[in-house]
């Protein structure tokens, strides 16, 4: 059987953490293990509800998000991973025929990519790996990614704040292929509400960047899509302020 982690980096003492923990529990084994970074403000006693068999607890200073995952995939053994956020959920019927996946011999590509249920809007992320190139067409959270390749890329880039997830999955896209759509139910409920719905608009602008950058887009096709992101808001505005 293929290896697991799950990786969850911690800001603070989120209580949305306990629902992540409660989901991903019955799921442990020899095979799949869950790693948690703590940041280095998180006290001892709040630390202290998250140990557990099959669970690896680190507590360090980072910079970003992004560091913190560079972290965990340092510290990871197994032969994939996957990233959840604090209250992201693991969803029983997804993950149980994920878990037959993994026990297959032919768990073998480089990448794996399944449907994402998004909480907030109740919809089903479906990734398309081969649309990579126009924006983040694969959810990170049901990426499952093989530990030694991203680190052949040199993981996460810092020099992005929001969006460094989309230059990582694209970078290791074009280093190792597509991937493979597993065709299951959502294995993750993602709940949202982080820092790439809070500042949108600026995710958007990294995005556009690594577009430029990682699969050199042209010019004038990044001029139109960001007409069109941005048409629709500034025309609300002006319908809302003009009589």
């Amino acid at each position: 059987m293929a290896t697991l982690s799950i990786f969850t980096c911690v800001i603070g003492e989120p209580e949305a953490l306990l629902n992540t923990a409660n989901s991903i529990a019955p799921w442990l084994s020899n095979d799949v293990v869950w790693i948690i970074k703590f940041s280095e403000k998180t006290s001892k006693n709040f630390i202290a509800n998250f140990s557990g068999k099959h669970i690896q607890v680190y507590q360090e200073s980072d910079s970003s998000l992004y560091d913190a995952l560079n972290q965990c995939l340092k510290k990871s053994l197994t032969d994939y991973y996957m990233v959840l956020g604090a209250g992201d959920t693991i969803l029983p019927d997804g993950m149980s025929q994920l878990i037959k996946e993994l026990s297959k011999n032919t768990f073998t590509h480089h990448a794996y990519h399944a449907p994402l249920l998004v909480e907030l809007s109740n919809n089903i992320f479906n990734p398309a790996p081969n649309q990579m190139k126009h924006g983040m067409s694969c959810p990170h959270p049901t990426s499952i990614l093989k530990v030694k390749n991203s680190l052949a890329i040199d993981g996460f880039d810092l020099s992005y704040k929001i969006a460094s997830d989309y230059d990582h999955l694209s970078r290791y896209a074009i280093a190792f292929g597509d991937g493979h759509l597993l065709n299951i139910s959502p294995p993750v409920s993602y709940m949202g509400g982080g820092i790439s719905d809070i500042r949108a608009l600026e995710s958007y602008m990294e995005a556009l960047l690594i577009r430029q950058r990682i699969w050199n887009i042209p010019d004038m096709r990044i001029f139109g899509d960001l007409l069109k992101f941005t048409a629709l808001p500034i025309s609300e505005t002006i319908a809302q302020n003009t009589p």
